[in-house]
């Protein structure tokens, strides 16, 4: 069902692409470094100190076990270790975090279609990937989300928080879940499920010491807020009509932060080239930019945030993987020249 909709959301973001976005928004796109591996989607990414690894993930059928680094002060992408096939199994929509200094990828569908439930720990020091020997309590599940935060100061995630997503839990299987659960010191605890809708493919940024859910099957027009500091939730501002922003409504989308505030494009929703702010201190969204005309339309991205920069980068279009790479400018004027 799920490609179905890739193939007509495709076919309509041709026709939009044509129609340009010079729509006299604020913010600029500049392309940055093409992505080293093969294109792809339903990847996973994770920061560790000044590098940003992107790996796994697939396209027309094939299914990758790689992984490449981006390093911020070379604006460049190098090749690291790939997960350890066999052993580990090639995944799409899985999550990943990065806790104490090392990265950590789990949960996915496999190619043939069996969701996982297993994690994997990268050690930048020695670059080698381990099993992760406490399981995952909430079940195989793909399309969850992942986020993570420095609670004692030190510069450094401590703890990183798994949830919601479509799979199997407590017997139910072929189910959106709304479960989340914690990963401190090498070990899972369940923690509590925020108030939405039971939801896969939505999308999380975070801003301090709190994360925002947003959107997602069954849950398009809700915006929950986490509080890192409490554990608890709290339902926001619906994106709506009301709110001038039902257009920020949309699965399998990206985000990133840059200067406190969160960004969201791409995905299945709007016309998919919406560019949409969120501003945590008003509790609302602006649209900026859309994605320039070079920027091929695409579901299954990776969006992340490094050094107050945001990125987006891989993806699909149809079955096919991207891997180009496009830099958000949300205080500079839209500018063609820099696409080259």
């Amino acid at each position: 069902m799920k490609q179905r909709l890739l193939l007509a959301f495709f076919a309509l973001s041709l026709f939009i692409t044509s129609c340009g976005s010079d729509n006299g928004l604020d913010g600029n796109w500049k392309k940055s470094s093409e992505y080293s591996g093969s294109g792809r989607g339903g990847a996973v990414s994770f920061t560790i100190g000044d590098d940003v690894y992107v790996g796994l993930g697939y396209s027309n059928g094939d299914y990758f076990s790689s992984f490449y680094k981006f390093n911020t002060a070379s604006d460049n992408w190098t090749s690291a270790t790939a997960l350890p096939v066999p052993g580990a199994v090639l995944r799409r929509e899985a999550v990943a975090f990065s806790v104490d200094g090392k990265g950590y990828i789990g949960l996915g569908v496999d190619e043939d279609n069996n969701r996982l439930s297993d994690f994997w720990e990268f050690n930048p020091t020695t670059n080698q990937w381990s099993k992760v020997v406490d399981m995952f309590p909430g079940g195989a599940r793909q399309g969850a989300v992942a986020f993570a935060f420095d609670t004692d100061g030190n510069g450094t995630n401590d703890v990183a928080y798994v949830g919601t997503g479509y799979g199997f839990l407590d017997g139910e299987d072929h189910s959106n879940l709304k479960d989340f659960y914690k990963f401190q010191n090498g070990t899972w605890s369940e923690s509590i499920g925020y108030g939405g809708s039971k939801t896969t493919d939505a999308t999380t940024f975070t801003i301090g010491n709190k994360a925002y859910l947003v959107s997602g099957v069954n849950n398009l027009d809700n915006v929950w807020e986490f509080d890192a500091t409490t554990e608890t939730w709290t339902q926001k501002k619906d994106i709506d009509k009301d709110n001038g922003a039902e257009n920020v409504q949309r699965t399998s989308a990206i985000a990133f932060v840059i200067d406190g505030k969160g960004y969201l494009t791409t995905g299945l929703g709007g016309n998919g080239r919406e560019v949409w702010e969120y501003n945590p201190s008003k509790d609302d969204w602006v649209e900026r930019t859309s994605l320039e005309n070079e920027v091929i339309s695409r579901v299954d991205a990776i969006g992340f945030s490094i050094d107050n920069r945001g990125f987006i980068v891989t993806g699909l279009s149809g079955q096919n993987g991207l891997s180009d790479m496009w830099e958000f400018q949300p205080k500079v004027g839209e500018n063609d020249d820099d696409n080259d």
